[in-house]
């Protein structure tokens, strides 16, 4: 089975040929995040060049004029690579080799899972969703907007970053899993979201996508991610494990965090994200939360208006220069600026990583991480679905 990756570049893309290979120099990852790079990244399978930016349509245009968030932005080309050669790339990018093997192997399960729920157009295909009104702004840009192929290269479907050296651990992780992926009690491959921490609550999908619940995504106190038990050293082993170079600089694993943004940032930020103007900002309220203390909706009252805004996403983006690491947080109004107390990195659906690494760490094996992230799903092996066509 043939997995399309639509892959992000920093410009046209720059390629050469090495062997039975492709370079590409200039792969853009963590596309407005804190740690957005170019990379050079090595393909195998076929390789289709494409023109960057989305569709030129002119109502697609009206609709997204002041929105920057599209996922097919930058998009240069497709790489066409078979399934099992894709997870060799997902768990390469996703995390390091030296990461505990039972949590490899759970990964391996899940990012399989989830790709071929992408590769069988299953999955909330019509999956991104707005309301623009006067006075309210909510939106949600989940993976099955795409098109033209089934995941993109950046967080906003897994990390691939190319064919990397496999180290053996990984290469083991993705063999001894052969074939395996998760099914829901209807019989259906499930859609395995994950998030690098979830703070010590996992959240529910509605908070973050469509406003749809799945039987086997629950919120639940999660124990794991709190690493606070541990010595310095063993922490250090395992987030170093876990958490790619770029990654290690997030202050405190992103399990808590605190930052500051003026008043000011913020109605600069909402103007040029969301073209919108409320005058000066005066407050900033959460108007609800998930259970894990995501905000999904937040008010701001300016001295010429107010606005809501959601998802937790849009929030993020909302009161960051790129992106927040989390919309769980309290806010301490300075005056001027905010200063954000928060908890988590990413949206907190499904697997937490670094839960799941340290149940690894701790001796439990990948069905007992499935079993505790995925309540309610099935490990089956060689599974007998056809492809839907792109």
């Amino acid at each position: 089975m043939e997995v399309r990756v639509g892959i992000k570049t920093e410009g046209e893309p720059i390629l050469r040929k090495d062997g039975e290979f492709i370079v590409l120099e200039n792969m853009l990852i963590g596309d407005g995040f804190h740690w957005e790079r170019t990379i050079r990244a090595i393909l195998s399978g076929k390789v289709e060049l494409l023109k960057i930016g989305k569709s030129k349509d002119k109502k697609d245009t009206e609709e997204n004029e002041h929105n920057q968030f599209q996922s097919e932005d930058r998009i240069s080309l497709i790489n066409s690579l078979p399934l099992e050669t894709y997870l060799e790339c997902v768990v390469g990018s996703e995390m390091n080799p030296s990461a505990p093997i039972e949590f490899l192997k759970a990964h391996a399960v899940i990012s399989r899972s989830w790709v071929l729920g992408k590769i069988l157009n299953i999955h909330f295909c019509d999956s991104e969703g707005h309301i623009n009104t006067e006075d309210r702004l909510i939106g949600w840009d989940d993976t099955g907007i795409h098109r033209r192929f089934h995941v993109c290269s950046d967080d906003h479907c897994q990390r691939y970053q190319g064919l990397q050296p496999v180290h053996p651990t990984s290469l083991k992780a993705i063999q001894d899993t052969a074939d395996e992926i998760l099914i829901s009690d209807k019989g259906n491959v499930i859609d395995a979201r994950f998030s690098k921490c979830c703070g010590g609550v996992t959240e529910l999908f509605s908070t973050c996508w469509q406003p749809v619940e799945l039987d086997y995504i629950k919120s639940f106190n999660d124990p794991w991610c709190d690493l606070s038990g541990l010595s310095l050293q063993s922490r250090r082993l395992l987030l170093s494990g876990v958490l790619k170079d770029y990654d290690l600089s997030t202050p405190g694993y992103g399990y808590r965090w605190e930052t500051e943004i003026t008043k000011a940032e913020i109605e600069s930020n909402l103007r040029k994200k969301f073209g919108r103007d409320i005058g000066k900002l005066l407050k900033v309220i959460p108007l609800h939360r998930g259970p894990s203390r995501r905000i999904d909706l937040i008010r701001l009252e300016g001295t010429q208006s107010s606005l809501d805004i959601g998802k937790e996403l849009w929030i993020r983006r909302l009161l960051s220069p790129n992106h927040l690491y989390s919309s769980a947080f309290d806010i301490e109004d300075l005056g001027d600026k905010l200063k954000l107390h928060g908890s988590g990195w990413g949206h907190g659906v499904g697997l937490c990583q670094i839960g799941a690494a340290n149940m690894a760490a701790k001796g439990a094996s990948y069905e007992e991480i499935l079993t505790f992230y995925y309540p309610g799903a099935r490990l089956i092996k060689n599974p007998k679905f056809q492809p839907s066509g792109i």
